[in-house]
C-alpha cells in the first residue's frame, strides 16, 4: 500500500524493483495519476474543510449537528495536510526522503484520522437513526455536550489504534531506495529467516489487516447500514419526503466514505493472500496499485465539503453572503468597542449568518 510491507530477502515477497518497474508506461501511468488525485485532494480538502471548521465552529451556535461537522471536517482536514508527503513519495517511486521519525509520525496521523473519520460518521449515522426514531428522546436527551464528548470517545478509540505505527513503522534501505514501512520484526525476532518470518512476523502482519478491517471498515460498515436502514424504513413508512434532507446528507456522506475507502481495503487483502502463498507477482501488483487506492481513499477527504454544498443546495449562497461579512470585520478600521457601530455591524453580520445557521441545522 502507501506503507510498503517489506519481508526477508529468502521470500518470493521481495520489494518490487521500483527502478526497473516504475518505466513501465501503465505504471508510469497510473503514478501520474495519483499524484493529479493527491493535488486535487489537497487543495480542495485544505480549503473546503477549513471553511466548513470556520463556519460550523466558529459562526454558528453549537448544535449536535456542528459538532459532528467540526469533528469530520478536522479529520478530513489533518489527512490533507499529509497529501505533500505522499507526493513526494509517489514522485520519487516510493522513496522516502523524510527520515525514520517523520515516517512514524506520518503512519500514526494517516491512522488516527482514518479511525477517527469512520468512528465519527458511525456516531453521526447513530445519532441520526435515534432522532428519528425516538424524536421526543432526542428533544429531551440530545445536547451539544454530549455530542462533544462522544466525539471525543471518537478520537482516543482511534488513538489507540493508531499506537501501533509508532512501533511498526520504520525505514530500510534497499537496492538505493529507502522505504517507510510496516516492519513486523521491529525486534529482530526473526534475525532475517524466512522460516522464523513465517513463524512470527507474518501472524501479526495478519492480525493488523484483520483489526483494521473489521475494526475500521466492516465493524462500522454495518452499524452505519443498519441505522440508515431503519431511517429509510421510518421515513417511507411516514412518507418525510419534505425533511429527508438530513438523511440525503449522511447517506451521500456514508456512501462516499465506503465508496472511497472499499478499493484499498480490498488491496490490503490482497496483500493478505500473497503473503499467505508467497504469491510475489500479486504481492507486486498490490504495491503497485496501493498509491492508486490510497489515492481514492484520501480523495475522500475532500467530497464531504462538496456533498454540504450541492445536497444543501442554497448552502453554497449562504456561505458566500458570510464572506464578504467576515472580510468587513476582519478588514475594518473602525474600534469595536463604539457601541454604536458594534451594534449595526452585529445586527448587519447575525443577519447575514442566520441562514446560514439554520441551513447546516438542518442538515
Amino acid at each position: 500500500m502507501e506503507n510498503v510491507t517489506i519481508l526477508p530477502r529468502e521470500s518470493s515477497l521481495a520489494p518490487l524493483d521500483t527502478d526497473v518497474d516504475s518505466v513501465h508506461p501503465v505504471w508510469a501511468a497510473l503514478d501520474i495519476l495519483c499524484v493529479i488525485i493527491f493535488g486535487i485532494t489537497f487543495i480542495m480538502g485544505t480549503v473546503g474543510n477549513a471553511l466548513v471548521i470556520w463556519v460550523a465552529g466558529f459562526c454558528m451556535p453549537c448544535t449536535v449537528n456542528t459538532v459532528w461537522f467540526v469533528n469530520i471536517a478536522v479529520a478530513d482536514f489533518a489527512f490533507c495536510l499529509s497529501l505533500p508527503l505522499n507526493m513526494t513519495f509517489v514522485i520519487l517511486h516510493r522513496n522516502w526522503p523524510f527520515g525514520r521519525v517523520l515516517c512514524k509520525l506520518h503512519g500514526a496521523m494517516n491512522n488516527l484520522n482514518f479511525f477517527a473519520s469512520v468512528f465519527l460518521v458511525s456516531l453521526y449515522s447513530v445519532d441520526r437513526c435515534v432522532t428519528v426514531h425516538c424524536p421526543l428522546w432526542a428533544r429531551k436527551h440530545r445536547r451539544p455536550h454530549l455530542a462533544v464528548l462522544e466525539a471525543l470517545g471518537a478520537w482516543i478509540m482511534a488513538l489507540a489504534f493508531c499506537g501501533s505505527s509508532l512501533v511498526i513503522k520504520d525505514t530500510i534501505t534497499y537496492q538505493g531506495i529507502t522505504y517507510c514501512y510496516n516492519n513486523y520484526d521491529i525486534w529482530n525476532e526473526t534475525h532475517r529467516n524466512h522460516s522464523l518470518w513465517q513463524q512470527i512476523a507474518i501472524p501479526r502482519y495478519h492480525a493488523l489487516i484483520i483489526i483494521r478491517s473489521v475494526c475500521g471498515f466492516v465493524g462500522p460498515a454495518v452499524v452505519i447500514g443498519v441505522c440508515y436502514g431503519l431511517i429509510s424504513a421510518k421515513l417511507w413508512k411516514k412518507k418525510l419526503t419534505s425533511s429527508s434532507r438530513p438523511y440525503r446528507v449522511l447517506m451521500a456522506v456514508v456512501v462516499a466514505f465506503f465508496l472511497c475507502w472499499l478499493p484499498f481495503h480490498m488491496l490490503q487483502w490482497a496483500e493478505f493472500i500473497s503473503s499467505l502463498k508467497d504469491y510475489k507477482a500479486l504481492y507486486n501488483t498490490v504495491q503497485r496499485l496501493g498509491s492508486i487506492a490510497t489515492s481514492l481513499a484520501f480523495l475522500n477527504s475532500c467530497l464531504n465539503p462538496v456533498l454540504y454544498v450541492f445536497i444543501g443546495h442554497d448552502f453554497h449562497e449562504q456561505l458566500l453572503h458570510s464572506l464578504p461579512a467576515a472580510l468587513e470585520r476582519a478588514f475594518s478600521e473602525e474600534p469595536r468597542t463604539k457601541n454604536k457601530d458594534k451594534g449595526h455591524k452585529t445586527i448587519r453580520y447575525q443577519q447575514t449568518l442566520s441562514p446560514l445557521a439554520a441551513k447546516f441545522s438542518k442538515l
